[in-house]
């Protein structure tokens, strides 16, 4: 609501009502570093790129690891991961970060995702060699990154909504218009770079079919590894973390995306996004890559790679556009594109088989549906949980957390259950979760609407009263004032009563003090 159409606010200084505003809701920042604009955008796309960079080596492991380590080892090292994964974003990951901050929550992501893509490289080394050793290495690494991966996204969630939340200040833009921007930003670095870790994969394959496992993994692992210096040098944005390891902190913060699951409407309304997201990034490796392409007579292994970079060259491009669309449009309409898209990209398993949509005709449309669902959950998805929380830092962490469990359970679940259930399952359960998703989402947007109305009429009636006070020390200053100069006489005479009501006449020296 302008502050002009509020009666009796209508002819007070906006400067003076801004400033009324800003000291009602200020908070202790007087030891935090002003950032410029330019810093914090060299200090995001520093942060994104790294980020990008050694994601995109896991998820590369991840579209091979069926391939090349088989379905059974493939599906317990990915299942593995995912597990560690949800249940340290439910657990630990909002309890580290706190204590941590999230620059080192993402520093400590990257490592633990680096020693995950070298314990990847020596499984496949030693798969046909030592196959117990290679069950090991992969299982155990896998833990390690999943913890990593727990730690990593909540870091970035928390890092994306101080970003933002400081950009809004130094530019004075709205923060929900700053997200989207930096979330369509962040989404085409991410799928970008990702795209690119998969060309590098293929390509070696064609130049080196029987060593180019061994280069490719090699590759990854001294990329990854470089990241970690990167990220230790992005800053902290004035979070260094709490450093707290009290055990009534950490129990608190432990249980702390449970309570907000718990107590907050609109929070449960986003997990079934999260879930159909989760669900169908395992069906699509697992099974689509796995079995439909790989075993094509058409397409085949070695063009995993290529066909996995077009469903990250979908996302990407459609990243940018749906961040304008979700300022001109509204997020909850590019939400809504996204979940029919990931929907659509696993129903025309009812309608074509295997054999059938084992070929460039269909696989094609097939991959860039399930890339435009994936790019709109990596970018407009974000900025939603984001704005819901970005005045409450702490709340922004746990929702950000729950939303790395959901997406976390729902993928380990898939790894797990389906070497055991049919194609039609499969898809079925992304089909299923997805129009669920599309009437919770709804739903969320409209009681984030319901709720940031009610906190606007707060504000207000808060600046109200600050008005009121003001005018009333204005009066009580002008009283003062009147009733000085009307008892003023200039004769140097000071006119007075005595307590029997007859009126005293006292005379001063100018030069006197009084």
């Amino acid at each position: 609501m302008p502050i002009d159409s509020i009666p009796m606010f209508g002819n007070y200084e906006k400067s003076e009502l801004n400033s009324l505003i800003k000291s009602s809701s200020a908070s202790n920042n007087n030891n935090n570093i002003l950032y410029s604009q330019d810093t914090l955008q060299r200090n995001f796309y520093a942060m994104a790129i790294s980020f990008s960079v050694n994601h995109g080596c896991v998820t590369a492991c991840l579209a091979y690891a069926s391939t090349l380590l088989g379905n059974n080892l493939g599906s317990a090292g990915s299942g593995t991961l995912y597990v560690f994964y949800a249940i340290t974003a439910f657990l630990l990951s909002k309890p580290i970060v706190s204590m941590v901050g999230p620059k080192n929550g993402l520093l400590y992501g990257v490592i633990g995702y680096s020693i995950y893509i070298t314990g990847f490289m020596f499984a496949v080394i030693f798969h046909d060699i030592i196959s117990a050793f290679s069950w090991i290495i992969m299982c155990s690494s896998a833990a390690i990154g999943g913890v990593a991966g727990g730690l990593l996204w909540t870091a970035q969630g928390r890092y994306f909504t101080e970003h933002c939340k400081l950009y809004s200040e130094s530019t004075g833009r709205k923060t929900e218009t700053i997200t989207s921007d930096f979330a369509g930003s962040f989404a085409f670095i991410f799928l970008f770079i990702e795209l690119f870790t998969k060309i590098i994969a293929t390509f070696l394959y064609l130049i080196a079919p029987t060593s180019g496992s061994v280069v490719i993994f090699m590759t990854y692992s001294l990329l990854s590894i470089g990241t970690c210096f990167v990220m230790s040098g992005i800053d902290d944005l004035n979070d260094p973390g709490n450093w707290d390891f009290t055990y009534s902190h950490i129990s608190t913060d432990a249980g702390a995306a449970a309570k907000l699951l718990y107590l907050d409407g609109k929070l449960p309304l986003l997990m079934p996004f999260q879930l159909t997201f989760g669900f169908a990034s395992s069906f699509v490796p697992y099974y689509v890559f796995g079995t439909v392409i790989a075993e094509s007579d058409n397409l085949g292994r070695e063009w995993i790679g290529a066909l996995s970079a077009l469903v990250l060259f979908s996302g990407a491009v459609a990243s940018l556009p749906a961040a304008q669309a979700a300022n001109i449009l509204g997020k909850s309409i590019v939400i809504s594109i996204g979940g029919v898209a990931l929907v659509m990209s696993s129903f025309v398993f009812f309608l074509f088989s295997n054999a059938e949509l084992g070929t460039w005709f269909a696989i094609l449309p097939l991959l860039i549906l399930y890339g435009i669902g994936r790019g709109i959950w990596e970018n407009t998805n974000k900025a939603v949980i984001a704005d819901f929380y970005s005045d409450q830092i702490e709340k922004s962490t746990s929702a950000f957390a729950a939303t790395s469990f959901f997406t976390g359970y729902a993928s380990a679940m898939g790894y797990f259950a389906f070497p055991y259930i049919p194609r039609l399952g499969m898809a079925g359960l992304v089909v299923v979760s997805g129009i669920i998703s599309l009437f919770c989402y709804r739903f969320a947007f409209s009681l984030y609407s319901i709720q940031k109305q009610s906190q606007t009429t707060d504000k207000m009636a808060i600046v109200r009263s600050h008005y009121l006070a003001h005018i009333e020390r204005e009066k009580h200053n002008q009283s003062a004032s009147d009733s000085y100069h009307a008892n003023y006489n200039p004769s140097n005479r000071l006119i007075s009563k005595n307590s029997s009501g007859h009126q005293l006449d006292i005379s001063y020296n100018d030069s006197a003090n009084i």
